[in-house]
């Protein structure tokens, strides 16, 4: 075909050929569909929601139990780290023994206000003799006696009285490196003890008398069994 061909064909093309107008609503339809597109090409937002209310206590149950478990398991390595002192451990001996004594009915081995029938009592059950006076006048009678166990070893039980009131005074030998000492007044489960060392000898008093008229009998005591001072 030659070019003065194509030229004449053009315009034939441009006047013979139809033109058709686009659909009526085809405009609308396309931006429609942009938008759709852009929509579904977004980041859909996560919404987090708050748990449960019993989801939420059960984590503060747990918290709680967390906190109360550490606590617990603290304190038991403090009393651990931490051993009790002896003194208190005996205290809470002779308490229990006193107790004992009470609710058994078997205060005494040898029954006898007489104390040259209660000190010899004692010979050949004990490597010691424990000092035995009677107190009856200052208002203290003394009862009797037994055979006790405290500190490990076996010991001596004087008992005396103050109105209704029983005292149990417990005799071993101290320690060879004991020095003498004061009277020590302390309290167990509403129990009064006194302890002092005198004369070789130490020695646990323990009664449901007040404090002071405990103090009162462990002064008498101390006096009444001091050792003989030796006269230049």
């Amino acid at each position: 075909m030659q070019a003065s061909d194509n030229d004449e064909l053009g315009p034939l093309i441009r006047r013979h050929a139809q033109r058709h107008a686009p659909p009526e609503g085809l405009a609308e339809r396309i931006r429609q569909s942009v938008r759709a597109e852009a929509a579904a090409a977004a980041p859909v937002p996560v919404s987090v929601s708050a748990p449960p209310r019993k989801t939420r206590d059960a984590w503060k149950g747990l918290a709680w139990f967390g906190t109360g478990a550490a606590t617990a398991w603290g304190l038991a390595l403090v009393l651990l780290a931490s051993p009790v002192p002896p003194q208190d451990v005996l205290a809470e001996a002779v308490t229990g023994n006193h107790v004992r004594s009470l609710m058994a009915s078997h205060l005494a081995d040898v029954a006898s206000s007489d104390q040259h029938t209660v000190k010899p009592w004692f010979a050949g059950k004990l490597d010691f003799s424990p000092p035995v006076v009677d107190l009856a006048a200052e208002g203290f009678p003394l009862t009797g006696g037994r055979l006790d166990y405290l500190d490990g070893r076996t010991v001596a039980a004087l008992v005396y009285r103050s109105g209704p009131h029983v005292i149990n005074l417990f005799y071993w030998p101290a320690a060879a490196d004991a020095k003498p000492a004061a009277p020590v007044l302390s309290t167990r489960q509403g129990y009064q003890l006194m302890r002092w060392t005198q004369g070789g000898m130490q020695a646990w008093a323990v009664s449901d008398l007040n404090a002071a008229e405990l103090q009162n009998f462990a002064s008498l005591m101390r006096e009444r069994t001091a050792p003989a001072v030796a006269r230049p």
